[in-house]
């Protein structure tokens, strides 16, 4: 009896232990399982958030594009090609035969090209000659009624000798 006794005790102990070694390398394997899904849970949610940003930068995006065509013809519009450059001279000549001005003007060699984000520049020379009325009216309508040119005046020297007032005018003419 006392070895049965010990024997079944033996036994309810080994199974208890058994018992509790299974379930300590089941809930081990649980535990990783559930850090494992739980770390892929957060990844995705992860990865929606930033889809869901990425997809509100695209429609921010596109709709901005729809703004920027609209400036970009605008743009296209103010600054002529550069073989629309050619035209300028004859507009030149008839303004100044409006105000009695005889003009010179020739572009000069000095051409930086266009890019997609700077216009080109292409220099020119122009001399006014006339009345000092008649040369300032048509420097004023040149300055502001240019129709689809754009200029600067790099240098501007005026003289009068004791005749019509004459303008030597050096600057830059910009194109897309």
């Amino acid at each position: 009896m006392k070895n049965s006794f010990n024997w079944y005790l033996l036994v309810s102990f080994g199974i208890i232990l058994g018992t509790v070694v299974i379930a300590t390398v089941a809930f081990y394997f649980l535990i990783g399982d559930i850090t494992s899904r739980s770390s892929a849970i957060s990844a995705d949610r992860t990865l929606v958030a930033n889809q869901n940003n990425s997809l509100a930068t695209f429609a921010e995006i596109e709709q901005d594009s729809v703004e920027a065509a609209e400036y970009k013809t605008a743009m296209d519009k103010l600054l002529p090609a550069q073989n629309e450059l050619i035209d300028f001279p004859q507009w030149l000549q008839n303004v100044a035969a409006t105000y009695n001005v005889t003009v010179n003007f020739s572009f000069t060699a000095d051409t930086v090209p266009a890019t997609p984000t700077n216009p080109g520049t292409i220099g020119f020379s122009l001399t006014a000659e006339g009345g000092n009325n008649d040369v300032i009216s048509f420097l004023k309508d040149l300055e502001s009624q240019a129709p689809g040119f754009l200029l600067s005046f790099n240098s501007f020297n005026l003289t009068q000798n004791g005749g019509p007032l004459n303008v030597v005018i050096g600057g830059n003419m910009f194109f897309r």
